[in-house]
């Protein structure tokens, strides 16, 4: 370290009360250093800190000034120190409100009327052969409805079918935090009200698997953090009631990087399937790995900064990061107030859909959810459609465009203005710093907080007129972003992972074909103007229909 960088962090303790960085070097954990900070509390600021500290806020004062500024701190200092012990839970909101879609002009339109309970979606379902389970690995969500309607299995045959599946693989993949002992219960129940003629629709019977983010009435909800391992919140998520009231049998809690990040949890890495010498990307890593491993029919993840598109990819499934304010995140923890998104993993496109239909809508405690159709026509013309190309794509992305323009599609280049996206993704640290930052004060260790810590540190500097300037700087963000997307039907490609989570355009990506090195499906994705989730599915599904993506054996 430079000279001048150790003086500026001594600055930065001596303002906090710590000494100098030399003093400091000894101290083994971030806990005793927090610890040292709070015995310290007790002590006044000076106008001499005051001054030493400008720097932070790029500012020069007179010692008037700076004489001022400290005893207002002093006064702020002895309010917040109440706060600071006493903060507020993970689980409440932050009372504002982010609306991307507000600040793009678009029709306001009720959504769609039809309800998945009565769709008719039996229409057109042929099935493959069956002669025993293990048949319908690789049957889509409507050939499995239709396979419990004409009696080939029992829900609760299908249900014991899959929990023993991925019980059993969990410790190759090592993607399962907490099976649901209340599965095949809830299974026969399934089977009873198929006898008394209450049919809840395509997803009745369903095995499924819940990211550990989404809190279950009953189940540990861990967030990959050790010391939750037991913890329980007494709800039920959003996202995870209106899966139970369409009747799908929730199979066990999957594994999350630790706060949301990575592949890597209190217990370990979760697995790649197709590769388990590699870790499967983060951090919705258990449900794309199971899902990839054909363990549950589909999953649910999240994505705050590439934590659906991340693991899908690497994972070869395919996965659904919708609008921002298109599910409802209630009851699930809590990252980025501005930028976490829930959406389902499954290995069709056409299964992503019948997924996102089911969760999709407000329910009264999510503020930033917004209502807008999802009319899912599923008869898009690929001869009519304007393919947005960026300036470099990737392999699986050539392929694709290659094979849209022989369907008679229209390329355009797409080209992105230049933006500080790095500055505006300041928002993540921060957000994320304040939910968790009653964990971050308590913790032995950078060992508890997996990849977050050196981030919640550095959100201690971020001033607050710094990530308001940031906050409103994405609103020409998000303007700039959908004009550039309003010229096409969908971009090639995630449009960069940055910028699409800051904006909240809808992401889908498909898995198709084989990589014949790998021996795998290869992956592309594909992204759209805020609210095109269902052209995203059409082509998907288009794609998949013309390669169909190879099995995992």
């Amino acid at each position: 370290m430079q000279p001048s960088q150790i003086r500026r962090r001594d600055i930065v303790l001596q303002t906090l009360g710590l000494g100098t960085f030399s003093a400091m070097a000894g101290m083994p954990t971030v806990a005793r250093v927090l610890a040292s900070q709070v015995q310290q509390e007790s002590l006044q600021i000076t106008a001499q800190q005051v001054r030493d500290a400008c720097w932070i806020a790029t500012v020069q004062w007179t010692e008037d000034q700076c004489e001022e500024v400290a005893k207002a701190l002093n006064r702020k200092l002895e309010r917040l120190r109440s706060l600071r012990d006493e903060p507020p839970t993970e689980d409440v909101a932050m009372p504002l409100a982010f609306i991307p879609s507000f600040f793009i002009r678009s029709e306001t339109q009720p959504r769609e009327d039809r309800d998945p309970r009565t769709s008719p979606w039996q229409q057109g379902v042929e099935l493959p052969t069956w002669t025993k389970m293990k048949d319908v690995l690789d049957w889509s969500i409507p050939q499995l409805a239709l396979g419990l309607r004409r009696k080939l299995y029992s829900c609760e045959e299908l249900t014991v079918f899959y929990f023993n599946r991925l019980k059993s693989s969990n410790e190759r993949l090592n993607c399962v935090v907490r099976m649901n002992d209340r599965a095949i219960e809830l299974s026969r129940l399934r089977d009873r009200e198929l006898v008394e003629g209450m049919d809840r629709g395509i997803l009745h019977g369903i095995p499924w698997g819940a990211k550990d983010i989404i809190a279950i009435d009953g189940m540990p909800t861990t967030w990959g953090v050790g010391r939750y391992e037991e913890r329980q919140w007494n709800t039920t998520a959003t996202v995870a009631q209106k899966l139970i009231d369409a009747g799908a049998v929730l199979l066990a809690k999957l594994s999350v990087g630790t706060l949301a990040w990575g592949d890597e949890w209190h217990r370990g890495k979760t697995r790649n399937p197709w590769n388990p010498d590699q870790g499967s990307s983060g951090s919705s890593a258990g449900s794309a790995a199971a899902v990839a491993a054909r363990l549950c029919p589909f999953a649910i993840g999240s994505e705050t900064l590439g934590s659906i598109v991340s693991p899908t990819r690497v994972c070869a499934t395919s996965g659904l990061r919708p609008s921002f304010g298109r599910v409802s995140r209630a009851g699930c923890m809590t990252l980025s107030w501005t930028m976490d998104k829930m959406g389902p993993i499954a290995n069709r496109a056409e299964d992503c859909g019948i997924v996102f239909r089911a969760i999709l809508g407000s329910d009264g405690l999510d503020p930033t959810v917004v209502e807008r159709p999802f009319r899912w026509s599923r008869d898009t013309k690929l001869s009519e459609l304007r393919i947005g190309v960026p300036e470099r794509t990737r392999d699986g992305e050539t392929a694709v465009k290659d094979w849209l323009e022989a369907q008679g599609a229209q390329l355009i280049p797409i080209r992105f203005p230049v933006a500080p996206l790095s500055l505006m993704s300041e928002a993540l640290g921060v957000e994320a710093a304040s939910v968790h930052d009653k964990l971050f004060r308590s913790v032995e260790g950078d060992h508890e907080l997996g990849k977050w810590g050196p981030t919640f540190r550095e959100a201690q500097w971020v001033r607050a007129i710094d990530y308001m300037h940031a906050m409103r700087m994405r609103v020409k963000l998000i303007q700039s972003t959908e004009a550039e997307l309003a010229k096409v039907d969908l971009l090639l490609g995630d449009g960069d992972l940055t910028r699409m989570n800051l904006t909240g355009h809808p992401t889908l990506v498909v898995a198709f074909g084989k990589d014949q090195e790998q021996k795998r499906p290869r992956t592309v994705a594909l992204t759209a103007k805020m609210f095109s989730e269902a052209t995203l599915l059409d082509v998907g599904a288009l794609v998949q229909q013309a390669m169909p993506p190879v099995a995992i054996e």
